[in-house]
This record gives structure tokens, C-alpha cells and sequence, in this order.
């Protein structure tokens, strides 16, 4: 049990768990809103949800860390009088980053169901917008908030244990 309880503090701690978590945080409430919003509320369209939920975390996930960030990260390298003087980085990274997958997701989405959208580039547009006007705020004034504060007090409440090493005295030979 020990074993267990250790595991779990270095979890909580990892610097990548927070963002795993803000990740698929803001899966699972955009692709309940995306799926909601288009089909309403019954089983089908829950179990539906749940069905396409770790799939959908896993591409967002993969999409993240090898195309958009890494992307979004370049141009901010690349141009960065322009980010710095309109916006600071923990607020533009996020927001061009859930941009480019919004993009992403509601061209597949838009796509996969021709039928609801008989033209793609205006069924595309709205999608996207009705995707990405929810999606900034609920990033930045709900998830992120909230995930970062349940964090920050279970990290305050489970710290890390400190290990004290045997302290090392030296002693000047010189003269």
C-alpha cells in the first residue's frame, strides 16, 4: 500500500500529469458539447460519447504535442516582438494552440457527417466558430482554473517527502 501511495504523490507532482488532465478535461467537455449540441441528450448519443472519448483524448493528445504546439512554439520563436507586445506566451500558446485544433477537429468532424453539413466550407465555418467561441472560455475561465487550483491543493496537501541526505562535510586540506 505504501508502494501505492508513493506512486500516486509522484504522479500528482509530475509536471505532465496537470496538463494530461487539462487535456482530457476539456476533451470530455467539448466533445460533449460538440456531440450535445448536434444530436441532443439520450443513451445513444452518451454512450456515443463514451465510445469516442479515448480515441478522440489520444489524437487531441498526439495532434498537441507533435503538429500544433511544436508549430505554435516556431512562429512564437520565430516572431517574438509580435507575441510579446500584443499578448505574453502562457495566454497566446494556449489560445493558437486550441485554434489549430479546433481546425483540425471540425474538418474531420464536418467531414464525417456530409450529411447534417451538404456544403462543407460554410457547415466548416460554422462548426468552427460555434466550436471556438466556446472552447477559449472554457479553456481560460473554467478548466484551467479549476484544474490548476485542485492541483495546487492536493499538491499542498500530499507534498512531495523530502529525503535528507547524510550530510557531507568537507574539510579544507589546503593551507
Amino acid at each position: 500500500m505504501k508502494k501505492t501511495h508513493a506512486i500516486a504523490n509522484q504522479l500528482l507532482h509530475h509536471p505532465s500529469t496537470i496538463v494530461i488532465t487539462l487535456l482530457s478535461t476539456m476533451v470530455a467537455i467539448m466533445l460533449s458539447y460538440n456531440i450535445i449540441m448536434r444530436y441532443g441528450i439520450s443513451w445513444h448519443v452518451f454512450s456515443t460519447i463514451l465510445i469516442l472519448y479515448p480515441f478522440v483524448v489520444v489524437f487531441i493528445y498526439s495532434l498537441r504535442r507533435y503538429v500544433t504546439l511544436p508549430l505554435v512554439t516556431y512562429l512564437h520563436q520565430y516572431f517574438p516582438k509580435i507575441f510579446k507586445t500584443w499578448i505574453s506566451a502562457h495566454v497566446s500558446v494556449p489560445f493558437f494552440v486550441i485554434a489549430a485544433n479546433v481546425t483540425v477537429m471540425m474538418s474531420i468532424f464536418t467531414e464525417t457527417h456530409r450529411h447534417m453539413y451538404p456544403v462543407f466550407f460554410t457547415g466548416f465555418l460554422s462548426n468552427w466558430a460555434k466550436t471556438f467561441f466556446v472552447a477559449i472560455p472554457v479553456f481560460f475561465f473554467i478548466a484551467r482554473p479549476t484544474v490548476v487550483y485542485i492541483f495546487k491543493r492536493l499538491q499542498i496537501k500530499y507534498p512531495l517527502p523530502t529525503v535528507l541526505a547524510p550530510e557531507i562535510t568537507v574539510i579544507n586540506t589546503k593551507k
